[in-house]
C-alpha cells in the first residue's frame, strides 16, 4: 500500500497530529498597584466637645452596665453556692442512710452472735448430733517451754513431745 492509502493526510486527525506542541504560555501581565489615597474630612483633627448632659449620660450608663455586671456575679455566686450546697446536703442524707442501714445490720449480726453462742443451744446441739460430754478431763501445763531444737537448731518434734510428756498432768 502506498503511503497515502494507509493514512488520509486531509483527515481531521491528522491535522491534528500535526499540531506543533511546543506552545508556550504568555506571561501574565501584572496590574499595577492601586493607589489609596486619603481624603481630608471636615473635622481636621478636631475633637467634637460633649456637652455636660451627653458626658453625663455616658456616666450613667457606664455605671448602669457595672452594676449589671456586679450583680451578675454575684447572683451566680450565689447560684453555685446553693447548687454546691444541696449537692453536699444530699451526699450526707445518702451517708446518714448507709450508716443506719449498717447499724441496724451489726445490731442483727449481735443478736445472732449471742444466740448462736449460747452453751445451752451449744450442748443441745452437740446431743441432736450424739456428741457427749467427756467423762474424765486432763489438764496439761505448758508453762514452759516445750519447744525442742536439736543440734542444728532445726525444731525436734519428738524432743518436744517428751518434754511435754514430762510436763503434763492428770487430773
Amino acid at each position: 500500500m502506498s503511503r497515502n492509502a494507509a493514512y488520509n493526510y486531509d483527515s481531521v486527525a491528522y491535522k491534528f497530529d500535526s499540531i506543533d506542541y511546543a506552545y508556550e504560555a504568555p506571561e501574565p501581565k501584572q496590574k499595577p498597584a492601586r493607589r489609596v489615597g486619603v481624603i481630608p474630612g471636615g473635622a481636621h483633627g478636631r475633637v467634637a466637645e460633649k456637652s455636660p448632659a451627653h458626658e453625663l449620660a455616658l456616666k450613667l450608663a457606664k455605671a448602669t452596665v457595672a452594676a449589671v455586671v456586679v450583680f451578675a456575679g454575684i447572683g451566680f455566686g450565689r447560684i453555685t453556692l446553693s447548687a454546691a450546697t444541696v449537692a453536699e446536703a444530699l451526699e450526707a442524707r445518702e451517708i446518714n442512710t448507709h450508716l443506719e442501714t449498717a447499724r441496724s445490720e451489726i445490731s442483727d449480726l449481735e443478736v445472732k452472735q449471742s444466740t448462736l453462742s449460747n452453751p445451752t443451744r451449744i450442748k443441745n446441739a452437740a446431743e441432736e448430733l450424739g456428741m457427749a460430754s467427756p467423762a474424765t478431763t486432763s489438764v496439761i501445763d505448758i508453762s514452759g517451754d516445750v519447744v525442742a531444737t536439736d543440734e542444728k537448731g532445726n525444731l525436734s518434734l519428738s524432743d518436744s513431745i517428751k518434754a511435754l510428756d514430762g510436763a503434763g498432768q492428770t487430773g
